[in-house]
């Protein structure tokens, strides 16, 4: 729900870490580098591509698929002559590798090469779901071609065919894929010893890192200190990071910008600037901490009121909240369940099905009364002030209510200042046969809805006043309730207060 999320913008914050391109995505974010160049294995840096394509150059191997009347059939090509066909199996993996002869038992096509076959570095799987096939870049196999294993190993494992079962990467290598029938060498292969766990999933357990405040050209071992006036708080990292302005640090390997002498230390909700001095984060920005040289952007489509804000609380939605159905739906300030933005403003319109009318029940409502009435939900028949009004409020009531429109249609608009703030409200509603007007007005008319906690707390309750609201909707399906099922959500007193009245309006000779 709105108010309380956790997901914040990474690429607001030293374009997250990355070299070149961030692009932010839901809860994470990822790195990506511009062309000619490839991601490094820390996911941050890029390095130089090798071996690419020249432009216009073909590639070395091309896959075919075609559905014929026994199934799907797909054939993989490569340019060293070798030709593999998938035949019609569902699934299938084959590795264009060295030079070592091929032990599956597919054939080679008619002409193709014998002998040594060129390295294609590419390997392709065969998934037959509607047809569909994809190549995926990969490095070579020492043994040529070889079959896809028939079982899935996590990441950390491979599988070996000649045992047929998964085994640990060996030291001074991982694997950070599921599936796979190798492991791949960690970049200090000469140094296997230093690997930190005896199953390597990411190549960062490979050990050797250059840790915060060191880089290298590959992230790893021999690691050189950042040098003052620059810093670095990430592992295995190709460069450090300026404190920019010209600032120093004040030492050689500093770990975060709060090792770049400042002149001023800026307090949380400010940043420090290479002008040297500190300034508010911008509205749609926070910054929780001391010493800090950015903010972080609020997530998704929310913002703060101001600027200067200090936390991510202050990061709110400012789109009207609700649903609006023919029989049932409910309207809620912005940002409910946090904080309602300032100069908020929205309008809803209830207008029912012919011959219904509408029911609203207000739970609980929170609007800061200090404020003047500068905040205010009002309901009424259309937007004009001398129309019927059903509902108006500037204040909070925590006790709940229940009351029909005034008016067949209902026109409800919620406005706040700039001034305080709360938590607003979630106010749903039902519509009605008008024929049964009396009965339901009886109800919620009736002090005794209200006058123990525990009816007070139905009121409250979202799961209840859905059972309620589809009595109120539909007053017949009461029967369709049993006993045990009434007994379960209902206390009795409440019970009896609705059988009294539904039977005596549908069963009133009875």
């Amino acid at each position: 729900r709105a108010g309380f999320r956790t997901d914040t913008d990474e690429c607001s914050v030293h374009n997250g870490g990355c070299q070149q391109v961030c692009v932010n995505t839901v809860g994470g974010y990822e790195c990506q580098c511009l062309s000619g160049h490839t991601l490094h294995w820390n996911g941050k840096d890029c390095v130089e591509a090798e071996g690419a394509l020249a432009a216009g150059a073909s590639p070395r191997v091309s896959l075919q698929c075609t559905r014929s009347a026994g199934g799907d059939r797909c054939s993989l090509s490569c340019r060293s002559g070798i030709h593999l066909s998938s035949g019609l199996q569902e699934a299938y993996s084959v590795t264009c590798g060295s030079s070592s002869p091929p032990r599956s038992k597919q054939r080679e096509s008619a002409g193709s090469a014998s002998g040594d076959v060129a390295s294609v570095r590419t390997s392709v799987t065969f998934k037959l779901n509607g047809g569909i096939c994809s190549l995926k870049k990969a490095e070579p196999f020492p043994e040529g071609l070889r079959p896809a294993p028939p079982v899935s190993c996590r990441a950390g494992t491979y599988y070996d065919g000649a045992q047929e079962r998964c085994i640990l990467c060996p030291n001074g290598t991982f694997q950070n894929e599921e599936g796979q029938i190798t492991c791949e060498p960690c970049p200090r292969p000469e140094n296997p010893g230093v690997r930190k766990t005896p199953e390597a999933w990411n190549v960062s357990e490979c050990g050797g890192l250059c840790q915060p405040g060191e880089y290298s050209a590959d992230g790893f071992a021999p690691c050189q200190l950042c040098a003052l006036g620059t810093f670095q708080p990430e592992a295995g990292r190709t460069s450090c990071l300026p404190c920019g302005g010209g600032l120093p640090t004040k030492r050689l390997g500093a770990t975060s910008f709060q090792d770049c002498e400042t002149r001023v230390q800026c307090s949380p909700g400010h940043f420090y600037t290479t002008t040297h001095r500190c300034v508010r984060c911008p509205a749609g920005t926070y910054q929780p901490e001391f010493g800090k040289n950015s903010c972080v952007s609020c997530p998704g489509n929310t913002t703060t009121d101001f600027d200067g804000a200090t936390n991510l609380t202050q990061c709110k939605n400012r789109r009207c909240g609700g649903e609006l159905g023919d029989f049932t739906g409910y309207i809620e300030s912005p940002n409910y369940p946090g904080n309602y933005p300032a100069n908020a403003e929205c309008t809803w319109v209830i207008n029912p099905p012919p011959k219904r009318r509408i029911l609203v029940v207000v739970p609980e409502i929170f609007l800061p009364i200090e404020d003047d009435c500068g905040d205010f939900l009002v309901m009424r028949k259309t937007a004009s002030r001398g129309s019927a009004t059903t509902y108006e409020t500037c204040q909070t009531y925590e006790r709940p209510i229940a009351f029909t429109s005034r008016s067949r249609r209902l026109w409800i608009q919620f406005k706040s200042n700039e001034g305080n703030s709360a938590k607003g409200f979630q106010v749903p509603y039902v519509t009605y046969d008008e024929d049964y007007q009396e009965l339901i007005e009886d109800i919620v008319r009736d002090g005794r809805l209200y006058a123990s906690e525990n009816h007070q707390e139905i009121l409250k309750d979202k799961k209840l006043i859905k059972a309620l609201f589809d009595v109120l909707a539909h007053p017949q399906n009461y029967f369709r309730y049993t006993a045990q099922e009434s007994r379960e959500m209902f206390p009795r007193s409440f019970i009896r207060l609705l059988r009294s009245k539904v039977s005596r309006f549908l069963r009133p000779y009875r």
